[in-house]
């Protein structure tokens, strides 16, 4: 219910003094509060906001996001084509974005909405000294990329990130193309070698 005046009346009592009631000054003291209040609320007579009408659960709720992560070092040939990275292992996946054994470079969407992906993969080089590229692709379609001159024999990690709006279904992995003519080997440890996806909170 809105606030009203009408159980304050704002007019001198009968019989009292000008200047010196507590009426009056009490009468003084409220509508100065009510100006200073107006300042920077529109309205502060009007209905309050209710809190409780906040949905405080897509808030501090558990998010949809997933981390997962090579378990092993994989390999990575000199082919002159982009290797997909799969990611055999969990750190968390709150919103079934991925499965360990059947396809598992992919993190799938269940919820259509904005996500933030990165992919963090470090690569161990061979004797040759060559350009790579690691990619985050959409449905077979690369969307972000990074290049890196790495020297011959030691480690280099990527890291890609981005902003995509997804669809139910669409699906995201990660390649990395090296022409070294050597063997190359990822990192295999949660901290040096993974992918992880997540929901951005308002976009649902």
């Amino acid at each position: 219910m809105a606030h009203t005046n009408a159980g304050w009346p704002t007019n001198i009592p009968a019989g009292g003094d000008n200047l010196n009631t507590a009426d009056d000054q009490l009468r003084r003291l409220r509508l100065d509060l009510k100006e200073r209040f107006n300042d920077f609320v529109d309205d502060i007579t009007a209905d309050p906001i209710v809190l409780s009408d906040i949905d405080v659960g897509i808030v501090i709720g558990t998010p949809d996001a997933a981390s997962v992560y090579t378990n092993a070092a994989f390999s990575l040939p000199s082919s002159g084509t982009r290797t997909l990275i799969n990611f055999v292992a969990e750190t968390f996946d709150t919103g079934a974005f991925h499965d360990n054994s059947s396809n598992p470079s992919r993190l799938t969407i269940a919820t259509a909405a904005y996500y933030r992906i990165t992919a963090n993969i470090t690569v161990v080089p061979g004797a040759t000294e060559v350009t790579a590229s690691c990619d985050i692709r959409k449905n077979g379609t690369i969307i972000a990329s990074v290049f890196a001159e790495n020297a011959a024999s030691n480690p280099h990690t990527f890291m890609v990130t981005v902003i995509d709006l997804a669809a139910a279904t669409d699906y995201y992995e990660v390649s990395i193309n090296q022409l070294s003519g050597d063997a190359w080997v990822t990192a295999s440890v949660a901290a040096s070698a993974y992918f992880m996806i997540e929901r951005l909170v308002g976009t649902v």
